[in-house]
């Protein structure tokens, strides 16, 4: 209004003016006048430029829109997180920009409820869905909606920012927990299920040594029973395994046997719709590794490759002995030189472009369908295969089938190479006193029997207070302290601690059903505490208790 004013005034004076002197007296306050007026304009334009500048420079999306939803502006930032130009986005409305799996009026409907929450509160933060005309599905957003005028009408600020990633990893985070969940449940199963085979193995063991069952149908019939019950132990070692609650116990290994056993279980895993084709080396060195972490890797590869392909698939499982030199150990970082058994898992499935090929180890990253995969599979035998100084290689190309070759160290032992390894010798029994601990009254029966059969003194007790006890009293030496790992009231390892500080010389021999409980933050059992898994054999027993007191 002031410049409106300043105008006219100079217009009247102007017109008001007669003298040639009066007109050129006046010429120079018209002129600053209108270089004031000018300068006053490029401000207010450097002001907007700098407004649209630090505007267009926030990360989040912003979009202003009325009351009817549609946008009036959006910053550059808006225009990327909706996928479509200014232009274009001013010709749209909110609704058009929406995911809507329900109704259209059901989402207008919750519009207007979250714009009814602005006018009561003076904002409102909320979750939405956008749709982008170059994206597949949805995309995640959390928008906080404020009030505000726009050249004189009233309409809405609305900041988008994009929190698809952030929803992702709460998912992976809870399939993680829902994963950990499942390893608890597994360890506690497998507890008591381990004790329940242990009884059937064990007094399988001591019926088949009983001379008195002469009926070889009978004695067949035990073999069964006993078999059977193997068999089951093996089924829960795997099941502990998918949920890494195992107890690592590495030893000297043939991959040969181990994968022809194996490969029996792989073709009933992938079915009848696909071929597995096992091509074992004719000679291989061997390995040092835990063979329930070998049963995981190879069962988690061969799943991974029938989900790969397609009816009528062929999966290739292969062995070999490769020697590693320094060229190559450079071409591939994990390597180091040496001798290593190589175990090659092929399909002639769909293949992987190099993006996913560059991030297929990492954890939760998966290419299959919510709910269909955790993205954790390839990271534990990454982990596994790591743990035990191999290393991976994989090839793969849209098209054209995947090969993964994991590489493990050859195990030399001076004994076996020299040709001086000798049969293991029956176990022998012997003549020391043992405390026997076992909160499971059939398997604290068991193990008194197997021990007393074989000529140990027996102490047996059901729980470790009791065992305290008969630790402060007994008048001779007990030599050997053999305990469950996990009981009411008291671990295995703490009753240990307790006793040996009344008897010093005391030996230990830790025995659990649950093999989490025997072992270290890292997975890996402590070598020093010698631990037999349940369920055991009655050789298994004899063997370990003779080992731990010579």
């Amino acid at each position: 209004m002031a410049g409106r004013r300043d105008w006219n005034e100079m217009r009247d004076r102007i017109i008001g003016l007669g003298e040639d002197s009066a007109r050129k007296s006046f010429y120079p306050e018209l002129q600053q006048r209108l270089r004031q007026l000018e300068e006053t304009r490029e401000r207010l334009r450097a002001s907007e430029a700098n407004l649209v500048a630090v505007f267009n420079s926030i990360h989040d999306g912003i979009v202003i829109h009325d009351k009817a939803g549609r946008f009036l502006e959006a910053n550059r930032a808006a225009e990327a997180l909706f996928g479509l130009p200014r232009e274009a986005l001013l010709a749209s409305t909110v609704l058009d920009l929406t995911y809507i799996p329900a109704g259209r009026e059901e989402v207008r409907a919750q519009l207007e409820g979250h714009w009814a929450q602005v006018a009561a509160r003076g904002f409102h933060v909320l979750e939405w869905q956008l749709l982008r005309p170059d994206a597949e599905g949805p995309l995640d957003v959390e928008v906080t909606l404020r009030p505000a005028h726009w050249y004189g009408e009233e309409a809405l600020v609305a900041v988008v920012r994009d929190i698809t990633q952030r929803k992702q990893a709460e998912q992976d985070l809870r399939q993680a927990q829902k994963l950990e969940s499942l390893g608890q449940l597994a360890g506690g199963v497998a507890h008591d299920t381990n004790n329940m085979l242990g009884v059937i193995i064990g007094y399988s063991d001591i019926l088949l040594e009983n001379a008195a069952i002469q009926d070889p149908v009978a004695r067949a019939q035990l073999g069964m029973i006993r078999q059977a019950a193997l068999h089951s132990s093996e089924l829960t070692r795997q099941l502990l395994a998918f949920a890494r609650k195992q107890t690592i116990q590495p030893r000297r290994e043939d991959l040969n046997l181990l994968l022809d056993e194996l490969q029996r279980m792989l073709r009933r895993l992938i079915g009848e719709d696909r071929s597995l084709v096992w091509k074992p080396a004719s000679t291989l060195w061997n390995v040092w590794v835990d063979p329930s972490q070998v049963n995981q890797v190879l069962v988690n590869l061969v799943v991974n490759a029938r989900d790969a392909t397609r009816q009528g698939g062929v999966i290739t499982l292969a062995t070999c002995n490769q020697t590693v030199d320094p060229a190559y150990a450079r071409a591939h970082p994990d390597a180091i030189p040496g001798d290593y058994v190589v175990v090659g898992v092929t399909d002639n499935g769909a293949g992987m472009p190099p993006e996913v090929l560059d991030r297929i180890f990492e954890p939760f990253f998966t290419t299959k369908e919510v709910g269909q995969g955790t993205g954790l599979g390839l990271a534990m035998v990454y982990g596994i295969v790591r743990q035990n100084g191999g290393f991976i290689t994989v090839y793969s190309a849209p098209g054209a089938g995947t090969t993964f070759r994991l590489h493990l160290p050859r195990f030399r032992d001076p004994a076996a190479d020299a040709g001086q390894e000798a049969p293991a010798a029956p176990p022998r029994g012997g003549t020391e006193t043992i405390l026997l601990v076992e909160d499971e009254e059939a398997l604290l029966a068991l193990g008194r029997t197997m021990l007393e059969e074989a000529g140990y003194r027996v102490l047996a007790v059901p729980a470790p207070e009791a065992a305290l006890v008969l630790a402060a009293t007994e008048a001779g030496q007990v030599h050997l302290l053999a305990t469950d790992m996990i009981m009411p009231g008291m671990g295995g390892v703490a009753l240990y601690q307790r006793v040996r500080a009344m008897r010093p010389g005391i030996r230990a021999l830790f025995m659990s059903g649950y093999p989490g409980g025997a072992t270290s933050a890292q997975g890996v059992l402590d070598p020093g505490l010698p631990f037999l898994q349940k369920p055991f054999t009655r050789e298994e027993l004899l063997r370990k208790v003779r080992d731990v007191l010579d």
